[in-house]
């Protein structure tokens, strides 16, 4: 089989699968939602990261300081996980005292900014700077 023969091939099997799920999903969609479930740790930590992604749409100084994300990523998933402890909003966190709320949602708002990007800010604080010499 030539490599002409199996591009078009598996072109035209892409195609009719993407016809097909378009139909599929076409036919549910009657708006356009934005729904998070708070039911579960990914759906808090997504909603944190929206909101800190609009914070940062509004204040561009925040996107250019790496811990002031961090931090604003904290405080964002704090006050989200107290207000839905308050409100009784998720089981996820009604079943915990307002100090267990209070550090699942710095864990969701470390999360929220990536794990990563925290070990690199707080090692970039402790790297060496080098000098030309």
């Amino acid at each position: 089989m030539s490599m002409k023969k199996f591009i078009l091939m598996f072109a035209m099997l892409l195609s009719s699968v993407v016809l097909f799920a378009q139909d599929a999903v076409g036919a549910d969609a009657t708006g356009s939602e934005f729904v998070i479930d708070l039911g579960t740790f990914t759906g808090i930590v997504a909603l944190i990261s929206a909101i800190v992604t609009q914070i940062t749409k509004l204040i561009p100084a925040v996107s250019t300081n790496k811990l002031a994300k961090i931090g604003m990523s904290c405080g964002v998933g704090i006050v989200v996980c107290m207000i839905a402890w308050v409100l009784q909003l998720s089981p996820l966190l009604s079943v915990y005292a307002w100090w267990g709320a209070l550090i699942y949602g710095v864990a969701a708002g470390l999360s929220g900014c990536g794990f990563y990007n925290l070990v690199k800010a707080i090692g970039d604080l402790f790297k060496k700077k080098q000098t030309n010499e």
